[in-house]
Parts: structure tokens; C-alpha cells; sequence
């Protein structure tokens, strides 16, 4: 008889935390319980032993995603990591779906119908401030506080299609948020927290590249020295951060089931993680 799929609940994380611990994903229990907060999760387990999870992110009636989807190393082949997968794709119902996917998981992901949408480059490492980035001309930047989540909220939704709000908020309550105007108008954002073995950058959007580098570098800068991450969407950025102590270590295949939105006036640059795009 097969394992029974249940709830993932809070008590489950420290067994969850050693999962990734095992493969060696960089998420602290307080990450686990950030994304847990934010959607649902799945688990199967074994007496009291945890075999595996999965969560999916409801981000709108539209869009959602998916990730989180691990499994002890000792019970691969077992098909329970298609079980979790399908559980946390069912409570997503007719939303079109994102996630990124690793080397291993690819050929699952294409049986149950994703296909590629282009690659995320993970960059990390001790950030060296670079030298101050120009701005357009009526360009400024501020910090953004909790008034400003509706202004953040639209940004964001222009830029991936998601309402996405109470994930911006919760980012917010841990962390900080800086915001991109010209002429008084938002027109681009970027967001730092503690995430992994330090700080992560992301989710950032902005209308071109330039205007997101110097949303970037503002906390390079601010942070220097210390462990900063961020997956970047567009290559073009790749030589910038490499050049600011943040080198290419990884990257993940983005992959969707559904229709992506229409690119806005405003892009995305940068996630929240991999799990939550």
C-alpha cells in the first residue's frame, strides 16, 4: 500500500531543513517556514521519519508556482516525488504554473507537460561595492517602506503576471526594499533579506537593465563584504556582478505549464528564490 500524502506542517521543518542539509540547498529552517507561510506544502513520511515534501504558491487567479519538491536521498525510485508534485499541481487547479527546475528533475517535469522558458543564473558571494551607478535623468532611489507595498505590489505584477503581494509584504517584515522613481513616479524596485548562508537580492524589476543594476548595486554596496546571492533572469548582468565579488555558481532551467504572461513596460531582473519566481 502506498505512503499516505498529508499536510506539511511547521512541526515538520526541522526534518525538512535536513532533507536539503542532505543535497546540499543553502535554506536555513527560518526559509522553510517563509515559504511554508506562504503557500501550502505536502509531505510523505515513514513513523516518524520524513521522506519528502513539495509546495505550490497560489500567486493570483492566473498564476502560481511550484518548488520545494525534495526527497531522502535512500528512497528515490519509489515514485514519490511524482505523487508530491501532483498533490501541490492539483491544489493550483487551472493556474498556469512556473518552477525551475534542476538537471534532475527536467525529464519529470516534461511528462507532466512544463517546457522551457529560459535559464535563471544563480550568482553568490562576498559583494565588493561597486562605483556609484548612473541614473536616467529624472531617475532617484529611496527606501520603500510598508505605504509604498500597493506601488511595489503593481510594479512586480507588470513585471511576472503574479499578485505576488503578500509575498512582497512578508519579504518587507524581515527585510528592506528600495525603490526606483523618476519624477516621482515608481517605476522599478529591489528587495534584500536574510536567505541561505546570508543575504539574498530579489525579487528586482525595472524597466531595462540599466535601471536594474543600479538597484543592484545600491546594495552591493550597502553590503560589502558580507554573503550576498541573487538568480538573475537576464545574462546581460552576469559580467557586472561577476566583476562585484558575485560569481555564476549554478543555474536552473525555468520552466511553465500554461501560457506566460505578456512581457510589461516593467521586467523582471531578479526572483524572490527559485521556489517562489
Amino acid at each position: 500500500m502506498p505512503l499516505p500524502l498529508r499536510p506539511l506542517l511547521p512541526a515538520d521543518l526541522p526534518q525538512a531543513h535536513g532533507l536539503t542539509q542532505a543535497v546540499r540547498w543553502p535554506h536555513r529552517e527560518q526559509d522553510w517556514r517563509f515559504a511554508l507561510g506562504l503557500g501550502q506544502g505536502w509531505a510523505i513520511s515513514e513513523g516518524e521519519r520524513l521522506l519528502g515534501t513539495s509546495m505550490s504558491w497560489p500567486f493570483g487567479p492566473d498564476w502560481g508556482c511550484f518548488g520545494m519538491l525534495i526527497v531522502a536521498n535512500d528512497q528515490q525510485g519509489r515514485g514519490l516525488g511524482a505523487r508530491l508534485m501532483e498533490a501541490a499541481l492539483a491544489a493550483l487547479g487551472p493556474r498556469a504554473v512556473q518552477l525551475h527546475a534542476t538537471q534532475a528533475g527536467q525529464a519529470l517535469y516534461l511528462r507532466l507537460g512544463f517546457t522551457p522558458a529560459g535559464i535563471i543564473h544563480q550568482h553568490q558571494g562576498p559583494a565588493i561595492a561597486p562605483p556609484p551607478a548612473p541614473l536616467a535623468p529624472g531617475q532617484t532611489l529611496r527606501p520603500a517602506t510598508a505605504h509604498d507595498l500597493p506601488a511595489l505590489a503593481a510594479l512586480d505584477t507588470t513585471a511576472t503576471g503574479m499578485d505576488r503581494t503578500r509575498a512582497l509584504s512578508a519579504i518587507l517584515a524581515q527585510g528592506q526594499a528600495i525603490l526606483l522613481e523618476r519624477n516621482g513616479t515608481p517605476e522599478g524596485f529591489a528587495m534584500l533579506r536574510p536567505f541561505g548562508r546570508g543575504e539574498v537580492i530579489g525579487p528586482v524589476a525595472a524597466p531595462d537593465a540599466a535601471s536594474a543594476w543600479a538597484l543592484i548595486a545600491h546594495y552591493l554596496t550597502a553590503r560589502a563584504g558580507a554573503f550576498v546571492r541573487i538568480d538573475i533572469t537576464d545574462p546581460a548582468l552576469a559580467p557586472l556582478l561577476t566583476a562585484h565579488g558575485l560569481p555564476v555558481v549554478d543555474e536552473a532551467l525555468r520552466m511553465v505549464r500554461g501560457t506566460p504572461p505578456a512581457p510589461g513596460t516593467t521586467r523582471s531582473f531578479a526572483l524572490v528564490n527559485q521556489a517562489l519566481g
